[in-house]
């Protein structure tokens, strides 16, 4: 299937106003560095540390594809569409028809009260956790002809229930959908098929990458290696008087 989007560009020009902040963003960094970035498997995962600029990219593609910036169903009522890089990134669209959902950890809470019983399922969505509610969402909106943008999904999910995401997520992409997540959990960089795009707090960009290769695989696997040394040590320096806080 052909995807929603082919590529997400630095413009030439900005289109107006645009923050000073900007400038000192990651990922807006790396993007204007390369000038373009281009997706190129049906599943693409934007991973980093915190403050590399993950969501902040990921809701510039949402808002110059037509969502609400605080998420929700394309096509709803318009409750917002600013961003940061609204001026200064735009995205180049294939020849689909634009349909699909940006699910936002953040304001998931917002965009559920907004549905309220007419919640995918025809479930109220706070009456469930935030966990299954993401789930909800995924398991009856999400199909095969759509965008799906998720930032953070496993906010609220456990272990077992990340791996259940991360089957739904490939099942969508294999009945046409593309997908393209911000995430820190080892386990949904683990989408088979996914293409990983690392970000780093220096502006510096690597894609294709393995999961293992990943700074959050590495991560944990290193604290399952040695947990109570690894434990130890993260309370030496973060407590009083450590030289590293």
């Amino acid at each position: 299937m052909k995807p929603f989007i082919q590529r997400y560009y630095a413009l030439d020009q900005p289109l107006g106003e645009v923050a000073r902040w900007v400038d000192t963003v990651p990922a807006f960094r790396a993007l204007r560095s390369a000038g373009y970035l281009d997706f190129r498997a049906p599943i693409t995962i934007i991973t980093g540390e915190n403050g590399v600029g993950k969501s902040t990219l990921l809701e510039g593609i949402a808002v110059s594809c037509g969502f609400n910036d605080q998420g929700g169903p394309f096509g709803a009522r318009v409750t917002g569409r600013n961003n940061p890089l609204r001026n200064v990134a735009s995205v180049i669209k294939g020849v689909r028809a634009m349909d699909g959902y940006f699910m936002r950890a953040e304001s998931h809470f917002n965009v559920a009260s907004e549905y309220g019983n007419d919640a995918p399922g025809v479930t109220n969505l706070h009456q469930m956790s935030h966990g299954e509610s993401v789930l909800q969402v995924v398991q009856e909106a999400f199909a095969g002809n759509g965008l799906y943008l998720l930032d953070e999904p496993e906010s609220g999910l456990s272990t077992i229930r990340q791996l259940t995401l991360l089957a739904e997520l490939h099942l969508c992409a294999e009945a046409g959908a593309q997908i393209v997540i911000a995430t820190h959990s080892p386990v949904l960089l683990a989408i088979p098929g996914a293409e990983i795009w690392e970000f780093t707090a220096e502006g510096d960009f690597n894609r294709g990458l393995d999961v293992e290769e990943t700074v959050p695989f590495r991560a944990l696997r290193d604290f399952f290696e040695d947990p109570e040394d690894i434990a130890e040590f993260m309370v030496e320096v973060t407590g009083p008087g450590s030289t590293h806080r």
